[in-house]
């Protein structure tokens, strides 16, 4: 067998191992780097031309030495995809809201009842040829005192009578008084019940109209929200189709050009007036050419129109994923680079928002916001550095 159907046959399974051991690696939630398992090929190639040079024999010694090799290429890339791992977690740890009362008059009392006239006795008419005169004086002045008294008494009776007849009178003028007031208060009183019916039959009037009104204008709401959900929903729809027509149509302009240059040319073109279609064709360009030279700094251009179109999350993820690409992965320059262009628009994110102005264009930041993240930014790498 020569050496260059081995060296096929070796790579054949090594990268078959290597791929079946990205897939062990993840149904046991084990994570590892892409770039860890390139290192785990490129030791494997490392041992196999060892082996291959140290001894043609399988003797114990060329066993003995082969597990040796076999252990440190092992340890050198756990060792390696330890580091990405804990590289990476730094860079990410870095930057991680009345009632009325009525009273009635009271009663009058009654009079007293009328006291019987005594009748009046008249003294008997004196006979023919009679003298009127007594003939004794005493007699005669008995019967004038008589007299007197009688008609004192049937004074006394009169007066009486008068008395009794006028506090009658008073009695009756203050029961009629009574009884004016009592149906005047009556009538007040239906008077004032019929307006407060009226009152709260109109008020349930007005209550039933205003709920009624109500509840057309929330018919009518809903209503006017619905359609334009519906309105807005056909338009996203719209929207959407229009724009994956749009992107299939850019895909398939860009599919056929074939180099770098033509892509790059047509980014420059389009990202004044269109820059979407200009971030397309970078991260077209970063997918297919990936171990292009010039690809660091088509990442930085691509993070600048992600900044230009303040779209700060998009600068930092580009920057982020391309510190896995192996173009990136093995300049520590550039990773260090790329480290702080994330570390800077995070304060850049940071304090935007501070400002409620996290919709602003890098370009057009204030100056006096633009001192504050230049401050910042200063302050964390003094403390890094310290």
């Amino acid at each position: 067998m020569s050496n260059t159907t081995f060296i096929l046959i070796t790579g054949s399974i090594m990268a078959v191992s290597i791929f079946l051991i990205y897939k062990l690696c993840h149904f046991f939630s084990i994570e590892i780097k892409w770039s860890s398992l390139v290192f785990c090929a490129v030791m494997a190639f490392i041992v196999n031309g060892a082996a291959i040079s140290m001894s043609p024999f399988l003797d114990r010694a060329h066993y003995l030495r082969l597990g040796i090799l076999v252990i440190t290429a092992a340890a050198a890339v756990t060792f390696f995809n330890e580091r990405l791992l804990r590289r990476e977690e730094a860079v990410a740890g870095n930057y991680t809201s009345l009632a009325t009362e009525i009273l009635a008059p009271e009663d009058m009392p009654a009079p007293p009842p009328e006291e019987k006239l005594a009748a009046e006795t008249p003294s008997p008419a004196p006979a023919d040829g009679e003298t009127t005169t007594p003939a004794d004086p005493a007699v005669a002045a008995r019967l004038a005192a008589k007299q007197e008294a009688e008609e004192a008494v049937r004074a006394a009776e009169a007066l009486a009578a008068e008395k009794a007849a006028a506090e009658k009178a008073a009695a009756e003028k203050a029961a009629a008084e009574k009884a004016a007031a009592e149906k005047a208060a009556a009538e007040k009183a239906a008077a004032e019940k019929a307006a407060a019916e009226k009152a709260a039959a109109e008020k349930a009037a007005a209550e039933k109209a205003a709920a009624e009104k109500a509840a057309a204008e929330k018919a009518a709401a809903e209503k006017a929200a619905a359609e334009k959900a519906a309105a807005e929903k056909a338009a996203a729809e719209k929207a959407a189709a229009e724009k994956a027509a749009h992107q299939q149509e850019l895909q398939a302009k860009l599919g056929n050009m074939n180099s770098l240059d033509d892509i790059l040319d047509f980014a420059y073109a389009t990202k004044d007036q269109q820059p979407q279609d200009a971030i397309f064709a970078y991260q077209e360009a970063i997918a297919r050419f990936s171990d292009d030279d010039y690809m660091p700094f088509l990442i930085i251009e691509l993070g600048n129109l992600y900044k230009e179109q303040a779209d700060y999350r998009g600068a930092v993820a580009t920057y982020a994923k391309a510190m896995h690409l192996p173009i990136i992965a093995d300049n520590d320059a550039m990773r260090q680079e790329f480290a702080k262009n994330i570390r800077y628009l995070g304060i850049v994110q940071d304090i935007l928002a501070k400002h409620s102005a996290l919709s602003t264009p890098f370009p057009k930041i204030p100056g006096s916001i633009m001192q504050e993240i230049e401050t910042e930014f200063q302050s964390q790498n003094d403390r890094a550095a310290n």
